[in-house]
């Protein structure tokens, strides 16, 4: 059975409001509107609609509208995931791959994420990206396919994580620097000012063996970090001095892509 676009715009935008399922923020309609559509939900549900499964799921989840309970709001998404509804195929890997409201299981996130990639879903190429960069939690952690998917995502941050992984990969195999340093330079045109941008570049120098360009560029990475209003940006100053250290002392970097 199908409901109103009515309905679905308003239970479904009020729903929708958080990848985490937590918290909503939105007006809520009068009391007894709310209640009566969330009947009819629950009724679609009951008879099989699986956009209602989707919507009912995340009320168990989150607690709203819905005394909470996990366990029946994720097997509500799972059977709604699995009748090939993007939306709950997006909250099952955005809740496996947050590790918030249940424990992360990557491989559970990789699993819906690729699914929604095939369709050109962005976010999920960009999530893939983190799930590859990064591993674990049943994924084997792999710098080639994170440059697939962000490559894919194709965004200026996804491009930056690009130059990085290019340059900071562990595995030789995946690292590039002069690509790297081509992606760094080719951002900073739009922003070269931006710090994470500078930092890329100083990286790729670095992985090139060009410590002299990589230790100027870190500077004006730390020149325009203590100039930063985000709180993200100026905590990652010990970060940066310490890549500062080791571009002098003709190190390159290697890192992890973490789970951000």
């Amino acid at each position: 059975m199908r409901y109103s676009a009515l309905i679905c715009g308003a239970i479904s935008s009020l729903l929708l409001a958080s990848t985490q399922v937590a918290a909503f923020s939105l007006p809520q309609p009068q009391q007894e509107v709310v209640a009566g559509r969330i009947a009819l939900i629950e009724v679609n549900a009951a008879q099989g609609d699986a956009y209602s499964k989707y919507l009912l799921g995340l009320m168990f989840v989150s607690g709203r509208y819905q005394t909470q309970n996990v366990e029946q709001g994720l097997q509500l998404l799972q059977q709604a995931a699995n009748e090939n509804v993007p939306d709950a195929q997006r909250a099952l890997a955005d809740l496996n791959f947050e590790g918030r409201t249940v424990p992360r299981d990557l491989a559970a996130a990789e699993h819906w994420y690729l699914k929604l990639a095939q369709s050109g879903d962005h976010w999920a190429k960009f999530r893939l990206g983190f799930v590859y960069a990064a591993g674990g939690s049943g994924v084997s952690r792999d710098c080639g396919k994170a440059v697939q998917f962000f490559s894919d995502a194709g965004d200026k941050v996804s491009m930056g994580n690009v130059a990085w992984i290019l340059a900071t990969c562990p595995e030789p195999q995946f690292r590039d620097g002069e690509r790297a340093v081509a992606l760094a330079t080719e951002l900073l045109k739009s922003n070269d000012a931006d710090p994470t941008y500078l930092d890329n570049l100083a990286a790729a120098y670095a992985e090139m063996g060009d410590f002299a360009s990589a230790v100027a560029t870190q500077k004006r990475a730390l020149a325009q970090l203590e100039t930063a209003t985000s709180q993200q940006l100026q905590g990652k100053a010990d970060e940066f001095r310490q890549r500062l250290d080791d571009y002098r002392n003709h190190k390159p970097y290697r890192e992890v892509l973490p789970l951000e």
